[in-house]
């Protein structure tokens, strides 16, 4: 028989009727309640992000800090900073794979072990070929993070409190550059130099930051341990003793009260815990496990969803990395007393302009390694403003994700268009904090990729979608330099029209309430 789960219009939540105790693991799940295990488990997946975060785009400020020790080239120097994408693009789908046929839990403890690895070892690196290599190697294994400790996370919890959970998680990876900001800030001044000759490098500051950056990586990988592996994909592989054990250890967490008490004695299993057919060699399995996502009926979902995360990845990730040189040319025209009757566009050009006349001033080439403070704080800023809304999201729009995604595309389209309009330069750089906030759209689409997959194929979706977000931001990053420099206003006009074929692409998603259903 089956537990059955009545609602009440008063106080009360739900009435549990513990004399029938067989369930499926989704109304198990919401037995368990919401209490100190999901706290703490919705913490350590935050800090699994941040740390990913901070690996991916917390090497900007490293690497601005070793252009002169490792004699980088403007070239070299925009390589190294977009090697992680392409890590993450390396890593994506190996490691939906082993997401969806080995575990979350031990997916995410394997990849932040190894990536704090090579990212420790990135510090001691002796030049800029070692150091892409490196870098390369530990965002590829911290990069399973993206979608593996969103899938833990949302898969521990109830359908009631999925959702919330799911976009206060993202709160981390929206300030992952501004807690890398953070760390930079006292260790960046620092003045020391200690030769190790038997590396034949000089430890020097940036050094600290690149290992003190990386340990956040092993901190999440030991804290994993004291954690459950997720009920619904031990019932997806047929483990159903396994999944109770763990629903008990749940809900005598919560609770406080004795795992044997805990109503559910069986589960039953449901229409997705059937796991998908793997055998044969890896590639075989591999490409077993990824083509129900483009057959019906899951196909037309997953186009969508990757249509959004493509523009949304190129808006956030591609733009959010630009936000130091804009932020820094903003200041700097600011501070010189111009800036009038300028947009954003014109505030660039001017100093850029005044860059280059500054440059044939002279003849002697210095390198300069100096991180400007004005820098180190907008990237605080952001992280700030985008991690306080993202936080308000997560606890008024559960129910309404559809609407509030395309409020936040809508709102990032307007912003594009008005720091073209309005010829004010600190309203051009208001303006541009709004325009990639398209980036909190980021977290809504997580939550999709899991109510919308089955429990089989969950981390190969989640997993395939940052592949594909990763590559829109690496090919974003090159992009925007380019079009910025050929014709900068007709660069954010064109973006706002991208962003609005997303706000159309989102109209069509499932409507909130048909998904609970």
């Amino acid at each position: 028989m089956q537990i059955k789960l009545v609602k009440h219009d008063g106080n009360s939540d739900k009435e549990k009727n513990i004399s029938m105790h067989k369930a499926t693991v989704e109304e198990a799940l919401s037995l368990t309640g919401f209490g100190k295990y999901n706290f703490g488990l919705l913490l350590v997946c935050s800090w699994t992000l941040q740390a990913m975060g901070m690996d991916l785009f917390g090497s900007s400020f490293v690497v601005a800090a070793a252009v002169c020790d490792l004699e980088l080239t403007l070239q070299q120097r925009a390589l190294l900073t977009a090697m992680p994408l392409v890590g993450v693009v390396m890593g994506a789908q190996v490691w939906g794979y082993i997401a969806d046929t080995r575990g979350r839990r031990l997916t995410l403890m394997l990849s932040m072990s190894v990536g704090f690895v090579f990212a420790a070892l990135s510090s001691l690196a002796p030049d800029w070929k070692t150091m892409a290599v490196l870098k390369l190697l530990s965002s590829t294994f911290t990069s399973a993070s993206n979608s593996g400790a969103y899938t833990l996370l949302g898969e521990s919890c109830s359908e009631h409190t999925r959702g919330k959970v799911m976009l206060l998680c993202t709160c981390a990876l929206m300030c992952s550059q501004a807690v890398a900001a953070v760390f930079a800030y006292p260790i960046l001044p620092l003045e020391f130099a200690y030769p190790l000759d038997f590396l034949g490098i000089t430890y020097r500051p940036w050094r600290l930051l690149a290992f003190t950056m990386a340990l956040p990586c092993a901190a999440t990988a030991a804290l994993l341990r004291l954690f459950h592996e997720s009920p619904k994909f031990l019932t997806s592989r047929g483990r159903y003793e396994e999944a109770l054990k763990v629903l008990k250890g749940i809900y005598a967490t919560n609770t406080g009260d004795k795992a044997d008490n805990f109503p559910v004695k069986k589960l039953q299993a449901e229409k997705e815990d059937q796991p998908t057919l793997v055998e044969g060699s890896f590639l075989r399995s591999l490409w077993q496990q990824t083509m129900p996502l483009f057959k019906a009926p899951l196909l037309k979902d997953t186009l969508k969803l990757f249509y959004l995360v493509t523009v949304i990845y190129m808006t956030g990730s591609g733009f959010i990395l630009w936000l130091p040189y804009i932020m820094n040319n903003l200041f700097v025209v600011l501070e010189s007393g111009g800036g009038d009757g300028m947009n954003l566009c014109s505030v660039i050009k001017y100093s850029a302009e005044e860059s280059f006349i500054a440059g044939n001033s002279t003849d002697i080439e210095i390198c300069n390694d100096t991180i400007q403070e004005t820098t180190l704080l907008s990237a605080m800023t952001y992280g700030a403003i985008a991690s306080s809304i993202n936080l308000v999201l997560s606890l008024t729009c559960g129910a309404r994700k559809r609407l509030a995604m395309m409020g936040i595309l809508t709102m990032s389209a307007t912003a594009a268009i008005l720091l073209n309009l309005v010829k004010v330069p600190i309203a051009g750089g208001i303006f541009f904090f709004m325009f990639i906030m398209a980036a909190l759209s980021m977290g809504i689409l997580s939550v999709y990729f899991v109510e919308l997959y089955p429990t089989s194929l969950r981390g190969m979706a989640s997993c395939l979608s940052v592949m594909l977000g990763r590559s829109s931001a690496f090919v974003g990053v090159n992009a925007i330099g380019a079009l910025i420099s050929l014709d900068c206003e007709a660069t954010f006009y064109g973006w706002s029209l991208l962003l609005i074929s997303a706000i159309v692409f989102a109209w069509f998603l499932p409507r909130d309430k048909s998904l609970q259903k």
